[in-house]
């Protein structure tokens, strides 16, 4: 997912779901990269994206030490899904295309295992590196179906800048959030201001990392199993804990009603101290003085310091089942998975999905996602796995509810529950 100012602020006013399967696309110039006619002799593979700034970038680097393959892209910057779809049914697709974590969409690995179409690669030398939700999110039934690359961070975003005038510094615990809103709220500043116009639960699933599925990556598994629920885990205390900073005067007026522009530009002035989003914060950066710092960090729920942190990545790359170039395609693969291949697909924004130690961080926030990658303190975001829509629609609803006050915790968690069911029974 291409990460611009406009398409970061696109994805971070809607579900994170939708925001990884509306990385979506038309064919433009398939092909583009090397044309066949030029690999005369050569071994030729193609590769299906519809972000081929970073592949472009992996495919020079793997052409420095496999000279004699020439690789290929189909690009697709609009219409992806469309056009996998297109090509797997047509058996044009690439040897290695682009996928999706989770099961919600056509191009996710959920979706492309269903359908055959995606070669087991459990046996890679890299597959063991996975961490438990990158297991979850490129796999189904223990097997790995797609290597993870291009990592992102979601939590609060913090102007330091502000922080310091204020006289605090990040909190790590939940006591010290209260105290920064009390702080801020003295001061005439908002502490957290959150965009929740046409609902957003990135809030509470920077909240549920450490809550929920930090502790335990197998949660949805284990829910879609029958064996958890919305209404009897940590999703019942995020709701509560917004009730009580809402209480304390934690957040912006009017936030069922703020785009994510307004919440950007008072971090980036100063009015707020921190806003929800990803850890790509050029689009505040870019409103704010020169040589503001700002800085992402997980959100505390209790006093215990346990901090998660949301890191997830914003696609992976498989096999095409039908590909004749599978032994090539596995060996491209591979490639992507070494340090070489990570760090050549991060250059372009983000990070490693799988860390090593020759990724040099060009800003602070790829360090703090290093940093909790590294201790094995990340955790995926939420809603990957989720079975269908309805359950993103109804939490989005949820979010705004609770903050309007129209429902409880308690029946926030019902409905979600209600929800979860109505998709798991659509997806049977």
């Amino acid at each position: 997912m291409r990460k611009t100012k406009t398409t970061v602020g696109v994805v971070l006013a809607a579900s994170v779901l939708l925001a990884f399967g509306a990385c979506s696309t038309t064919p433009s110039n398939p092909g583009s990269s090397s044309p066949a006619s030029q690999a005369t002799g050569s071994k030729i593979l193609s590769v299906a994206t519809d972000n081929p700034a970073p592949m472009k970038a992996v495919i020079e680097a793997f052409k420095k030490v496999h000279p004699d393959i020439v690789v290929t892209t189909q690009e697709a910057p609009t219409g992806y899904e469309e056009f996998l779809r297109t090509a797997l049914a047509a058996g044009t697709a690439a040897d290695v295309i682009r996928t999706f974590p989770g099961t919600a969409a056509v191009t996710t690995v959920g979706k492309l295992v269903a359908a055959n179409a995606l070669v087991d690669l459990s046996d890679s030398s890299w597959a063991s590196q996975l961490s438990g939700s990158q297991k979850a999110g490129f796999g189904v039934n223990g097997k790995i179906y797609s290597v993870p690359i291009g990592a992102l961070a979601l939590g609060p975003v913090y102007n330091e800048t502000t922080l310091s005038a204020l006289g605090v510094s990040i909190p790590k615990t939940f006591t010290e959030v209260l105290n920064l809103c009390a702080k801020a709220k003295a001061q005439g500043k908002v502490a957290y201001s959150v965009f929740l116009k046409g609902g957003s639960g990135l809030l509470t699933f920077t909240q549920t990392e450490t809550l929920v599925y930090g502790p335990n990556p197998n949660f949805t598994t284990e829910q879609i199993a029958g064996k958890q629920s919305f209404a009897k885990s940590g999703w019942l205390t995020a709701f509560e804990l917004q009730k009580q900073m809402l209480d304390a005067g934690c957040f912006n007026d009017g936030a069922t009603g703020t785009e994510w522009s307004t919440s950007f530009q008072a971090v980036a002035d100063g009015s707020a101290v921190a806003t929800i989003a990803f850890s790509d914060v050029s689009g505040i950066t870019a409103l704010a003085p020169a040589g503001t710092k700002i800085t992402i960090a997980p959100l505390p729920v209790d006093d215990s310091g346990n901090l998660w942190l949301g890191v997830s990545d914003s696609s992976g790359y498989g096999v095409n089942a039908k590909s004749p170039n599978q032994a090539l395609a596995k060996q491209f693969l591979d490639f992507m998975a070494s340090p070489e291949g990570q760090n050549a697909y991060a250059s372009t924004g983000g990070a490693p999905a799988l860390p090593n130690t020759s990724f040099q961080p060009t800003d602070q926030n790829q360090q703090v996602m290093l940093d909790y990658v590294n201790a094995g303190k990340t955790a995926g975001w939420p809603d990957q796995l989720w079975v269908g829509a309805e359950s993103g629609k109804v939490l989005n609803d949820m979010s705004q509810a609770i903050f309007l006050g129209t429902v409880t915790p308690q029946q926030a968690v019902e409905k979600l529950d209600a929800a979860f069911a109505t998709d798991l029974a659509a997806a049977k």
